[in-house]
């Protein structure tokens, strides 16, 4: 299987060459979409009115920016730069690894960007992130799946595929955010800037997980393919934005008894079944990298694949 270069795209139109700085606009529009904040809907933070509100959107905006920085710098780059840099235990292409390279550029920019845009907003609004969460559920779900495997040489494969199947999880995630006409124009921006970007990305990455599933011997593939619903089961939880949930309503200065029932009505408020977006978001990954043409593997993605 021959990779497909896209430095020449990326020349083009990667956001580091073509996009202006995003200036926050001082306007009515919402700093966060409230369809993504269940908080929104909860009938005692609706009562306590629009000041309220806001500053329960504008936190979920620095948790969504901090998320970002963590999720491109951390997790995606580490991986990007190991096969940019021929460090990665399989031999790609140099054009791959010219392009893994790319995509380090383009993260560490949309980082940059996003550092940027809160900090217009603290100046802009006055008010800092109450708290600075270190985690995502990446930073647990990965690491985790990596060390369920008993033999080291499947470790970087487990790295691979699972920060593929977050970057195609992510690009969609990024689009319904992008076209959100409630929220400010320069954050619809900065999302729109960010998808042009990671569209590239998520077939970049599934392109590499092709070339790699396919060149790997059978061993390999069952040792991963076993280690694939752990990792998911860990990806697709919600504790650390329950985490945080749980945080912002506890600084709100509620009453002791109104926070609690706030925070009781948290539990079951993130549930991702078989019809939420991210699930229909891997299966189309599954299908597209080749990783379900493995019985084997096919068989173990069997709750995930299911319609």
């Amino acid at each position: 299987m021959n990779y497909q270069p896209h430095a020449q795209i990326w020349e083009q139109r990667a956001t580091i060459r073509t996009r202006p700085r995003r200036i926050i606009e001082n306007d009515e529009k919402s700093f966060y979409p409230k369809e993504r904040q269940p908080l929104c809907y909860d009938p005692i933070i609706v009562k306590l009115g629009d000041e309220v509100l806001d500053q329960v959107l504008l936190q979920s905006l620095y948790k969504y920016i901090n998320d970002i920085v963590i999720f491109e710098t951390e997790i995606v780059n580490k991986t990007a730069l190991d096969i940019a840099k021929g460090r990665f235990p399989f031999e790609f292409s140099f054009d791959a690894r010219y392009d893994a390279m790319s995509v380090v550029i383009d993260e560490d920019y949309h980082a940059f960007v996003a550092m940027d845009f809160q900090n217009q907003l603290e100046q802009q609004t006055g008010i800092k992130p109450f708290r600075t969460f270190d985690e995502i559920e990446l930073s647990r779900a990965i690491p985790r799946a990596i060390a369920s495997l008993a033999d080291p040489a499947h470790k970087a494969g487990m790295e691979l595929i699972a920060v593929a199947i977050s970057e195609n999880t992510v690009t969609s995630d990024v689009a319904a955010f992008a076209n959100d006409n409630t929220v400010k124009r320069s954050i619809k921006g900065i999302m729109a800037d960010h998808l042009a970007d990671e569209g590239r990305h998520s077939r970049f990455w599934i392109e590499l997980v092709k070339i790699y599933w396919r060149e790997i011997d059978e061993a390999s593939r069952i040792a991963i393919g076993e280690a694939l619903p752990r990792f998911l089961g860990e990806y697709l939880t919600n504790e650390i934005q329950k985490e945080f949930d749980t945080a912002l309503v506890e600084q709100l200065n509620l009453p002791q008894v109104v926070q609690k029932r706030v925070i009781d009505n948290l539990v079951g408020g993130y549930p991702i079944g078989s019809q939420h977006p991210m699930i229909a978001n891997i299966r189309r990954f599954f299908n597209a990298s080749g990783l379900l043409d493995h019985e084997p593997t096919r068989e173990q993605l069997k709750h995930y694949i299911a319609s």
